[in-house]
């Protein structure tokens, strides 16, 4: 089920390897410079973002719960 997630991402270590965006397409994607963009980070559900964030070759992908008290 999607949910609030708080998803960061580091650019700078990104290597643009695409594996996020393939394991969670509709929250990743390839900017025009190769590097990792969030699209929606509500978009795709709890397992595939963990699966997306652990499948990242440098750990350039972080994914947490929002937290609910804001």
């Amino acid at each position: 089920m999607p949910g609030p997630f708080v998803i960061q991402v580091d650019r700078e270590l990104c290597m643009g390897s695409g594996n996020c965006h393939f394991w969670a397409a509709t929250t990743f994607d390839l900017g025009d410079d190769g590097r990792v963009v969030v699209l929606d980070p509500d978009a795709d559900d709890e397992e595939q973002l963990r699966v997306a964030a652990e499948g990242c070759p440098v750990g350039a992908i972080t994914v947490t719960r929002a937290d609910p008290a804001g």
